[in-house]
């Protein structure tokens, strides 16, 4: 990190880190999500990707962070989603609870594999999502990692979405939306902890990754 990609970090962490619950529970609400992202087709495309990651093995417990409204839920049997929105936890038909990612509430060595998809591009500390993530991981436990791909991995949302949330009334906050370049993926995996087992894409703009507990 540069910085003056520091500098954003601390100003935009103290002036929206109080305000993150309350925006993300009106996205949450009142943005149709679903319709404006997973009925792309790039959206389409890394759901039925990661799908098909998932149900290799659709009985290891699996802790979903960022889970939205739960779309992965129905390919895991041993399912538990964590979201910083409780109005996306209410559509959840399996154990669920809000919380940040940055210190998740469970004891060491729980769960026996972590998805984390397009979540490590809104969050400036992204060592201590990891470090959380390996932290609940038994040995041997797999995380399966999704996010845009490019190469600004501090890149902050532009205003341009203004009009957008608006339209759904939601009031736009600064917030970090990275693009990962593969490089930067596996350096973030290895530097904490992490076996490298598999990067790459599957044709789109997404990028994804498997890691190891190792």
């Amino acid at each position: 990190m540069t910085n003056a990609d520091t500098k954003n970090v601390e100003k935009l962490e103290r002036e929206t880190i109080n305000d993150y619950f309350k925006f993300y529970n009106e996205i949450a609400k009142k943005f149709p999500e679903s319709k404006l992202v997973y009925a792309t087709n790039s959206g389409m495309t890394r759901k039925i990707n990661l799908i098909k990651l998932l149900e290799k093995d659709p009985d290891l417990l699996t802790l979903d962070i960022g889970c939205n409204d739960g779309p992965y839920q129905p390919h895991i049997r041993r399912y538990v989603g964590l979201d910083i929105a409780s109005a996306f936890l209410k559509k959840i038909k399996a154990p669920s609870l809000q919380a940040l990612s940055q210190k998740l509430p469970f004891r060491m060595n729980v769960f026996e594999r972590v998805l984390a998809s397009e979540v490590l591009e809104h969050i400036w500390d992204r060592d201590q999502v990891l470090g959380e993530c390996r932290r609940v991981l038994k040995r041997n436990g797999k995380i399966i990692i999704s996010t845009p791909g490019g190469d600004e991995p501090y890149r902050i949302m532009s205003k341009s979405y203004t009009g957008l949330f608006l339209r759904y009334g939601v009031n736009y906050i600064p917030y970090v939306h990275g693009r990962f370049s593969e490089e930067y993926l596996r350096m973030l995996l290895e530097k904490n902890g992490f076996i490298v087992t598999w990067l790459g894409n599957f044709g789109t703009t997404t990028l994804y990754a498997i890691g190891v507990n190792k």
